[in-house]
């Protein structure tokens, strides 16, 4: 018999209870897995500032070790003053909660924080003025407590929130000129009002300002009684989520999700920053991700009379499984003049590189960490790179500000590069009339018969009504099938817009793509100022590839490629790589070939641990034993080393000193069952 479960409405969707209820006591066993002390920071002394994003991390974190660091960084974010000691937002927010508590929650019988007039006070602070209706006849108590607004956080130049004691008993609550109106605030024990218009009448008998007020929340605007008062509710609405919108919470997830990759001096330093990246097969039926990174602010240090800048990437491709097909860290030094110093200080500077991959559906991962500052950045995307396409289809649109011709690169390929020229890209997409909106677009899985038939559309569109609208042949197509257009804004009004391409044929869309931009009011906007230092040359891209190919166990395509790169360049990396390759592949005499030129007195561990494996396997123990023992006593102990070493003695007949290896890989990791078995079988025989 099928079971039936009851439904829940919750926010117009039907839930099951059942799931509502298992909902509801994870994330009550997750908090009180919580210690106390931590839990009070959580659900009371930051409450109302805490975002879910972060609120979410804070509850996924296992150590107090963790908490503090997250705490610490949650403080830093709102610190107004980062590059001093003081953080005057927490001392103000815990004067806030003090007070509240102290004075906010008398009579009620429950803390100040948890009252209304608690969560206001330590939302916005003391009121400039506070108006108490609290002795009039007629009249349940009621108080006014007045704010000036910022328009800069959609709030009203001037603005009142109003608390009353419902039934003239119990705690102050917040006023709703729409949820309660002025009935809310005349006693029915002495009026009994029939509807909104009657009881203002008899309110603003009593007392005419409170009745003015009671039909707004702000003053400069004029209601009638009855009338559902939005802007009220929009201003309620404002306030309350006031500490969530005026913080950027990105911080706290690129924290946790890098926690275990960056030191502990970086963890509280989340440097703000914009990301770009674009992604274009090549002839080589590769993909070049490009990106750029273009940081909020610039940390430097004195470097005589110049000024060095530093950033390290860390960047990871994993596919579904989170298995990792290429990993990379790169460092970029920069020495800057002080006159360069103050250009950039104007205009911002952006970062940009570039690495191939091979076709798949990755996670891409950046860490950026800025060693001189301890400050960190991240960005993570999914990169859906497909080998084929079975039909015409139109690659994301990069929007650009600028295309200029570079002339002969020598054989290599640099950040947002197509064919001689170079796409001159801002992350921020913002333009002014002056400007030409440049794009560009790969399309891919385009038939030969389509390439003389089919057109391009361009449409520009404001808040979905056409501005402007062409088409155009193909001809203009790379050999890379990438297309590029260049549209002038002047005569567009300022505004959000999207730009539409489309590949048409014979009236059908066969793709589309988009991208928004902005058009600003002005005459000009300042550019980045671009950095780069790297160029991808066919040698750099047949190396990154095969080792792609190799960590996806495609080893004969990692073979042929590795193979290449080394003869293109036959040094340390290369040959490790191709060496690996080759092992896996069983070719163990070209290993050797490959290897031994560089087995010299200061190899590194890569050398001797292929070159130990390789004799191994070939059945050479004696020789494998002599790279094992001299991995251990230059590097230190490795269980894979001591269990290989072990294995090669066991070969040779020496029971005795393979067992005592093997009971030392043991001591390391006490985990290995079968290798537990076998020292237990030794042992008794």
């Amino acid at each position: 018999m099928p079971v039936k479960f009851k439904l829940l409405k919750i926010a117009r969707f039907n839930v099951p209870v059942c799931l509502v209820l298992v909902f509801f006591s994870c994330l009550f066993l997750i908090a009180s897995d919580v210690p106390e002390r931590y839990r009070k920071w959580l659900e009371e002394e930051v409450v109302y500032l805490i975002t879910p994003r972060e609120k979410e991390v804070f509850l996924q974190l296992q150590t107090d070790r963790e908490r503090e660091i997250f705490i610490e960084a949650f403080w830093k974010q709102r610190d107004p003053t980062p590059e001093t000691p003081r953080n005057e937002f927490r001392e103000e927010h815990y004067r806030r909660l003090n007070y509240a508590n102290q004075y906010l929650g008398r009579g009620t019988g429950k803390p100040g924080w948890q009252t209304d007039q608690g969560r206001i006070y330590i939302i916005l602070g003391p009121p400039n003025n506070i108006e108490k209706y609290e002795d009039i006849d007629g009249v349940y108590p009621t108080q006014v407590w007045f704010y000036y607004g910022d328009p800069q956080l959609n709030l009203p130049p001037a603005f009142n929130i109003i608390f009353f004691k419902k039934e003239g008993t119990g705690e102050y609550i917040l006023y709703s000129p729409s949820d309660y109106g002025p009935q809310a605030l005349v006693a029915d024990y002495m009026y009994n009002a029939r509807d909104a218009r009657d009881a203002y009448q008899k309110l603003y008998q009593l007392s005419p300002n409170l009745a003015e007020q009671s039909l707004s929340l702000i003053p400069s605007e004029r209601m009638a009684p009855g009338i559902i008062n939005l802007a009220s509710n929009k201003l309620l609405a404002t306030v309350l989520s006031l500490p969530q919108r005026k913080i950027e919470d990105t911080y706290a997830q690129a924290w946790f999700k890098f926690k275990d990759s960056i030191e502990v001096e970086y963890s509280t330093n989340y440097l703000k920053a914009d990301f770009e990246i674009w992604a274009i097969k090549d002839s080589q039926g590769n993909f070049l991700v490009n990106y750029s990174f273009e940081p909020a602010k610039l940390s430097v240090e004195p470097d005589g009379s110049n000024y060095l800048v530093k950033f390290i990437f860390n960047g990871r491709v994993s596919d579904n499984q989170g298995r990792t097909v290429y990993q990379y860290e790169k460092t970029l030094p920069l020495t800057i003049s002080r006159e360069e110093l103050s250009e950039i200080g104007k205009r911002s500077i952006s970062f940009q590189d570039v690495f191939p991959i091979i076709p798949g559906d990755y996670n891409f991962d950046l860490l950026v960490k800025n060693p001189l500052s301890k400050e960190f950045s991240s960005y993570s995307c999914l990169l859906n790179l497909p080998a084929e396409s079975q039909k015409p289809k139109l690659g994301k649109i990069l929007l650009a500000y600028d295309l200029q011709p570079t002339g002969d690169q020598e054989g290599g390929v640099a950040p947002f590069m197509i064919e001689s020229a170079q796409i001159l890209v801002q992350s921020r997409k913002s333009y002014v009339t002056s400007d030409n909106l440049v794009f560009c677009s790969q399309l891919s899985g385009l038939p030969a018969d389509l390439r003389n038939k089919a057109r391009l559309r361009y449409e520009l569109r404001q808040d979905n009504k056409l501005v402007l609208s062409r088409e155009e042949k193909l001809d203009n197509l790379t050999g890379d099938n990438l297309l590029t257009g260049k549209i002038p804004l002047s005569g567009c009004r300022p505004g959000y817009y999207t730009l539409v391409v489309e590949l048409v044929n014979d009236g059908q869309v066969l793709s589309s793509a988009r991208a928004e931009f902005e058009l600003a009011t002005g005459s000009g906007l300042p550019r980045p100022i671009l950095v780069s230092k790297a160029m991808i040359k066919p040698e750099d891209e047949l190396f990154q590839t095969g080792l792609q190919l190799l960590n996806t166990n495609r080893v004969e395509e990692a073979c042929l490629r590795l193979a290449q790169a080394y003869a293109a360049r036959p040094e340390l990396s290369q040959a490790l790589a191709y060496g690996e390759a080759l092992f896996r592949k069983n070719d163990w005499k070209r290993v050797l070939d490959v290897i031994k030129p560089f087995d010299q007195p200061e190899a590194p561990a890569e050398v001797v641990s292929l070159l130990g494996r390789t004799y191994q396997s070939i059945n050479q123990f004696t020789q494998a034993a002599v790279y094992y023992e001299q991995y251990l006593s230059r590097f230190g102990l490795s269980v894979d080393i001591l269990n290989y070493l072990g294995t090669c003695y066991y070969q040779l007949g020496d029971k005795a000193r393979a067992l005592g290896i093997w009971e030392k890989s043991l001591t390391i990791d006490g985990s290995q069952d079968r290798l537990k078995e076998l020292v237990k079988s030794l042992k008794s025989n």
